[in-house]
């Protein structure tokens, strides 16, 4: 039987009204988006970190700018390598007495070529990505020296260590002289992003290509003591060409007032040819011409440390900032130098395998607009 007072029993219910229904439904609803986000959030993938997650960037930026940088540094090096030793001193009144009577039968010193301090150069144009934090930097670092050293008998009796004459009638000089050449032209690109971790520290993770030209020679003289008189020539050569990858990272530590501390740690794989000819003549002619070409791998590792101070100017559109500080190179198994140990018809021969050391002082400046 149909119930004629339905309508009010419905009211007597004390239902929810229309209003208090809609607005359940949309807590639900949000209820319902939330947990779906936040189960997506777990399963994203940590190479889709959100952007929020992100270090804010700490790279050097100016307002309105085209956001270009131009960098140069001044080169204060010394260089030094294994295997430059071109004689020795001190036969001296010794004794060669077999067996040994207890007297010094040799006695000396080894004579090698001392490089000293010299400048070069390093520059360098970079583009910066403000919002992103990125920078794009190619370099240029120059850097040449050479060095010469000798010796006379008035030290002593001296020996040959790279080359002795080609007979057997003396292995002894009256004259020595060492002079060894070095050049090198180092090619970078960089891609890094600069963050901050904490207000004070900024770090920048970078990558990019190098390649590096080398060239070095090591160009010794000598006075046999014959008769007559013999007059040699060494000329050995190990010279680098290649290419390869770089990777390191930069740090800063900002101490107020525009005062940072900084450092760069670096390394990298080459690969590349070497040429390590050797050429020895006595008097006038050309009595040995070695050709040795080969490609082989060279790495390298590259450290610094040291103070800076930067500021913004002209209403934040420009940038400045220099640096000084203290910087090594390590050059590894660069020098591949060849040579004869006795007389060439004896075909005693030696290749070097020794390690390239540039270090030294470094100051200089950055400037963006």
């Amino acid at each position: 039987m149909r119930n004629r007072n339905f309508p009010s029993v419905i009211r007597k219910m004390n239902l929810p009204s229309r209003k208090s229904l809609a607005t359940a439904s949309l807590f639900f609803s949000l209820f319902l988006f939330q947990s779906t986000k936040s189960y997506c959030l777990e399963k994203t993938p940590i190479s889709q970190t959100p952007d929020d997650y992100i270090n804010y960037p700490s790279n050097f930026q100016v307002e309105g700018g085209v956001n270009l940088f131009i960098y140069g540094d001044y080169l204060y090096w010394i260089a030094q390598e294994d295997s430059l030793y071109y004689s020795h001193t001190g036969l001296g009144s010794g004794t060669a007495a077999f067996p040994p009577d207890g007297n010094i039968s040799f006695e000396g010193h080894l004579k090698k070529v001392k490089p000293g301090w010299d400048s070069g150069t390093r520059i360098g144009l970079g583009l910066n990505f403000p919002k992103a934090g990125y920078d794009l930097v190619a370099y240029w670092t120059w850097f040449s020296t050479d060095a010469s050293n000798s010796v006379s008998n008035h030290n002593g009796t001296i020996f040959s260590i790279w080359t002795h004459p080609d007979n057997t009638s003396t292995s002894a000089d009256t004259f020595a002289k060492g002079k060894w050449d070095l050049d090198i032209n180092l090619f970078d690109l960089e891609w890094g992003r600069s963050s901050w971790f904490g207000g004070h520290f900024s770090l920048r993770p970078f990558f990019g290509l190098r390649g590096l030209l080398l060239e070095q020679d090591l160009k010794n003289k000598y006075a046999y003591n014959t008769s007559p008189a013999t007059f040699g020539r060494l000329h050995s050569e190990s010279d680098f060409h290649g290419a390869g990858l770089r990777a390191g990272a930069d740090a800063r530590f900002a101490m107020g007032y525009g005062f940072s501390i900084y450092g760069l740690a670096s390394g990298s794989l080459l690969y590349g040819k070497f040429d390590c000819d050797f050429r020895l003549k006595e008097n006038q002619f050309t009595i040995a011409h070695s050709k040795d070409r080969f490609w082989r791998g060279v790495s390298s590792l590259q450290l610094a440390l040291g103070l800076g101070w930067d500021t913004h100017f002209a209403k934040d559109r420009l940038h400045i900032e220099f640096h000084a500080g203290w910087e090594q190179n390590q050059w590894f198994s660069v020098n591949q130098m060849n040579h004869f140990i006795q007389e060439i018809g004896k075909g005693i021969f030696f290749k070097e395998n020794s390690n390239l050391s540039l270090q030294g002082l470094v100051a200089g400046s950055r400037f963006d607009f």
